[in-house]
């Protein structure tokens, strides 16, 4: 009995183990669900993993944390950005809702070249005539400053300057396209 035993509790006990290794915890999120990609240069993009949370990568590296949010009273849609640290805020975590540091500017959604707050208010007739009807774009309003005040010590905002001075301004001055899994909503949004 002991012999049967042994290997039948051996047989149970390995399919949960292998089933608690798939299991993954559902406040971490490893994919990105939506890319917001720079008109400029392709180099730049945005990855959203969640509605509120993401990160801005060059060249396939995580250099800044960006979260979305909208100031009360007058429903001004922002983001706030900071130096990329998965110890002091993770965008592929749900519920790590504090970004402690960073810099904030406005976020400005278009349907085209109109400013998604106007467009919501056309007739459909006036929607058709919208060049580039159903593709979104984002502006970062003052991102190339939130980036310029980043860095706390100057050896870090010399090293920064470097990167700022070659297509940095250009790129945060610049449209930002909506991937195609990306929604054309308010920023605070986009999944």
């Amino acid at each position: 009995m002991k012999r049967l035993l042994l290997p039948l509790l051996a047989a149970l006990a390995l399919p949960t183990a292998v089933i608690a290794e798939r299991i993954k915890n559902p406040t971490q999120n490893d994919k990105p669900k939506c890319t917001i990609t720079s008109e400029y240069n392709s180099d730049y993009r945005i990855e959203m993993y969640w509605p509120t949370s993401g990160l801005l990568f060059y060249k396939n590296e995580k250099r800044y944390s960006l979260k979305f949010n909208a100031s009360n009273g007058y429903a001004t849609d922002y983001y706030k950005i900071q130096e990329y640290d998965e110890r002091s805020f993770s965008p592929t975590y749900k519920y790590d809702l504090v970004m402690e540091t960073g810099r904030v500017g406005d976020a400005v959604v278009f349907v085209g070249n109109i400013p998604l707050k106007a467009y919501v208010r056309m007739s459909v007739e006036e929607k058709k005539k919208v060049k580039f009807e159903g593709q979104g774009r984002v502006l970062f309003i003052s991102m190339g400053q939130a980036f310029h005040y980043l860095p706390n010590t100057y050896k870090e905002r010399e090293e920064l300057y470097k990167e700022r001075d070659k297509e940095w301004f250009k790129v945060a001055h610049n449209f930002w396209r909506l991937g195609k899994d990306c929604k054309i909503t308010y920023p605070k949004y986009f999944l």
